[in-house]
């Protein structure tokens, strides 16, 4: 049970549809504003990263959300709920992530009393990006709720420009408030960092995983959603897999509650076939990139892919998508390949032109390192976070973050 908030620290609130989100793109922000002293609650569905979240500093809130309901009893209870909680923790910024927080968050942070609000997209999501029926159906609905919501916000972040545009095409953003745009959620470049590695250990991974030690190994790491490409992915290694003999890795969790989610039943299937090796949900990524020698992300759309970050900083070559989000971290023939969406012909040949160069595999891994260290690094983007908050804390005649 919350009790109301009496203490006068400063009070951060951040709020997701997943524990999962907050744990793995926001946890180096949760552990600065603690360590500065602020007090942090994280808001979402409770889940098995509750725990490690507490572990880390922040207050855990469980808030209840069907992420892909449209049950109108359902949102009215999520939307009420996040209302009382905010009365009742009295957050001195309520920053949201993802779509539901973004909207509800907004408005109920709203209808409480002297709160700094701050939107942040991480991305379209499907509503904005399918072209499925219900996808267009909604995005009428969804569009005029983030209208409504932004007129409570006092920040609106964007993870890339493109996204921001196509919010002004929409004419979703009010007119007299400037977004803030950075890079996406970052990447620890200190932890995310090959010479940290064990070799050793990485040989042992691979034994586990039955990996030739010779092998030239692809990786993807993501949600298993259509739109993130694994559909081509799996073409891309169906044919490579025959004329090369790489092995292709694929590793994410299912997500049930997502429209575009893969049937685990398909990635069975996929993997009887041979062509790829799923390894479902995993915490060793950082271990995976050490042992891959070739990083592919063919999603249709990104706000700033989190996997694309980590492997750069881990010196890897990619082969992504000329899309919004991956283009950000991926300029081309410079420390990776951009091919069009949609296109299992030309990302097969793209990544085949990397399995038979490995002194491009390097080159291009080198300069994806300095990328990382140059414009991604988390310590930048918090910095620019911390920024937007001291803004609105000056607003409100508040005092602010100290260094």
């Amino acid at each position: 049970m919350l009790r109301k908030e009496s203490d006068n620290r400063a009070r951060i609130a951040l709020v997701s549809n997943t524990d999962y989100y907050l744990y793995h793109f926001r946890l180096g922000l949760i552990k600065e504003l603690v360590n500065r002293g602020l007090k942090v609650y994280t808001i979402a569905p409770s889940g098995e990263f509750t725990l490690p979240l507490e572990e880390a500093g922040a207050i855990f809130v469980s808030w209840i959300l069907g992420r892909s309901s449209f049950n109108p009893l359902q949102e009215l209870r999520s939307f009420a709920s996040l209302i009382q909680i905010y009365r009742t923790i009295k957050p001195t910024i309520a920053h949201h992530f993802t779509i539901k927080p973004n909207i509800y968050g907004s408005i109920a942070a709203g209808l409480t009393d002297d709160v700094g609000i701050v939107s942040s997209i991480t991305g379209l999501g499907y509503i904005f990006t399918g072209d499925g029926p219900k996808a267009r159906a909604a995005r009428p609905l969804i569009s005029n709720l983030y209208r409504l919501a932004f007129h409570f916000s006092d920040a609106i972040t964007f993870q890339n420009h493109d996204d921001l545009e196509t919010f002004r095409r929409f004419k979703v953003l009010p007119p007299n408030k400037t977004p803030y745009v950075h890079g996406g959620s970052g990447v620890n470049t200190a932890f995310f960092n090959p010479e940290m590695i064990d070799k050793a250990a990485i040989h042992r991974l691979k034994e586990s995983l039955g990996l030739n030690p010779n092998s030239i190994v692809v990786l993807l790491v993501g949600r298993m959603l259509w739109h993130k490409g694994i559909g081509e992915y799996v073409e891309c290694a169906r044919v490579l897999k025959k004329t090369h003999g790489a092995h292709f890795l694929l590793v994410g969790p299912v997500d049930e509650g997502n429209l575009a989610s893969i049937p685990i039943t398909r990635l069975i299937e996929w993997e009887k076939e041979g062509c790829i090796q799923y390894l479902n949900k995993r915490e060793d990524i950082r271990e995976l990139l050490a042992l891959s020698d070739i990083v592919v992300l063919p999603s249709y759309r990104e706000g700033m892919p989190r996997f694309l970050l980590e492997a750069a900083a881990m010196r890897k070559p990619i082969v992504t998508t000329n899309v919004p989000g991956c283009k950000d971290v991926v300029d081309h023939e410079i420390n990776g390949l951009l091919v069009e969406p949609k296109d299992p012909i030309a990302l097969a040949r793209a990544v085949e032109s990397l399995l038979l160069s490995p002194d491009r595999r390097q080159r291009f891994g080198e300069t994806a390192r300095q990328k990382a260290l140059k414009e991604f690094d988390e310590t930048r983007i918090n910095a620019q976070i911390l920024y937007v908050y001291n803004i609105i804390l000056e607003r409100q005649g508040k005092s602010k973050i100290p260094n």
